[in-house]
């Protein structure tokens, strides 16, 4: 492969972490930090393909930007984008839980590769439970087309799939309707690191954070309940609303005057790594998570978790699993609260978790182990392709 021009990857995505106007998800912080960041290299290129705006950009050509130096386009539509697919030449494609069915105008006679990296499959059961919240509905992106699109890439033994969580397969294998036997390799969402944090001695306060979306599935107003009942405690929200700003901004209101509640809004860098330091806990309240970013960063600093989502066990492992908890969640409030009160009641034992949580990060999470096993599954299906 190294004497031959460099490997083409078109990176499928819905958004990419706020660049061009594009949403702030979890998915789009992977592809843009994580992916396009450190998968290049002199083998191995990548671009950004958005979605495709219906409407806005009916033309033969693509808008191309270049966003941290990595080619990002808005694809045209329809007739000129199978065109333009072909021209570009992509060795493989990679799709983080495919939200954009860009890849159906791929011509038939020279459909490439795609890997799949399985992140949230969501089966219909999983959006039963989430439609049990009904102070705020969560918007339902059920989307039948692309879950098709997956299983013929499937049928045609044309994809390959990836999950960053063992705890996710049977879901995906449901969603997308494949054999029980599919193979599914397991790789690791991976998280930057600070080796220069001192867990031994830096100085961690009786903080808390919630980190994320402030959105219907993330039942935000839970973490606000929680600062209320709890007023000894400074309480962090980091995040901001997407979609449907105003009725948040209705519900969260009655909490605005709350001396130990602080909404910082979006935070990056630093600022958002020094709350993740300080802070002893992290409190999820979603009704639906997969494994969140925020868990592995947090855990990074030692910081542990306090949630009704066990994703892949670490919950319980690094912190206090409250359980199953539907609906608005007002009535399991209480959970929430014992659970913050167990951990800051026992100094020794969560700095002893802290220390296990950290490594168990460098262990699994590191960036060395997601590009060598990135680079290498890309170096294989590239090859698939070029024999095909």
């Amino acid at each position: 492969m190294t004497k031959s021009r460099k490997i083409r990857v078109g990176l499928i995505m819905a958004e990419y972490f706020g660049a061009i106007g594009t949403g702030y998800g979890g998915y789009g912080m992977l592809a843009r930090h994580y992916v396009a960041k450190y998968i290049p290299n002199d083998e191995i290129e990548v671009e950004v393909l958005l979605c495709r705006q219906e409407g806005k950009f009916r033309h033969p050509f693509a808008k191309k930007h270049l966003v941290d130096g990595i080619p990002v386009y808005q694809p045209p539509s329809a007739f000129w984008c199978r065109q333009w697919l072909d021209h570009q030449n992509y060795d493989v494609y990679c799709g983080i839980e495919i939200s954009n069915d860009i890849i159906k105008y791929e011509k038939p006679w020279r459909k490439r590769r795609l890997i799949h990296w399985i992140q949230d499959p969501r089966p219909w059961r999983e959006w039963q439970e989430i439609n049990t919240v009904s102070l705020f509905r969560e918007p339902c992106y059920w989307n039948s087309r692309l879950y098709d699109l997956v299983n013929r890439f499937f049928q045609n033994q044309k994809i390959r799939f990836i999950s960053q969580g063992y705890f996710l397969n049977d879901c995906a294998k449901e969603l997308y309707r494949l054999n029980f036997d599919t193979e599914i390799q397991y790789v690791p969402n991976p998280v930057e690191i600070d080796d220069c944090f001192d867990i031994e001695n830096h100085p961690k306060k009786n903080q808390i954070i919630f980190l994320g979306r402030i959105e219907s599935v993330k039942r935000g107003w839970l973490f606000c309940e929680i600062a209320k009942r709890m007023p000894e405690y400074e309480f962090y929200v980091i995040g901001q609303t997407l979609q449907g700003k105003e009725k948040m901004k209705a519900i969260l209101v009655p909490y605005q005057s709350l001396s130990n509640l602080h909404f910082t809004g979006h935070l990056e860098g630093e600022e958002k790594n020094r709350l993740l330091k300080d802070s002893k806990i992290l409190v999820n309240t979603s009704i639906h998570e997969a494994l969140p970013v925020s868990f592995l960063e947090s855990l990074s600093y030692g910081t542990l978790l306090v949630s009704c989502r066990d994703p892949e066990g670490l919950t319980s492992k690094f912190g206090v699993y409250v359980g199953q908890v539907l609906g608005d969640g007002f009535d399991k409030v209480g959970l929430f609260v014992d659970g913050i009160r167990k951990i800051i009641s026992n100094e020794e034992q969560r700095k002893e978790t802290a220390r296990r949580a950290i490594a168990y990060i460098k262990e699994i999470h590191s960036i060395k182990c997601f590009q060598d096993t990135m680079r290498t599954i890309v170096k294989e299906e590239a090859q698939k392709h070029r024999k095909a």
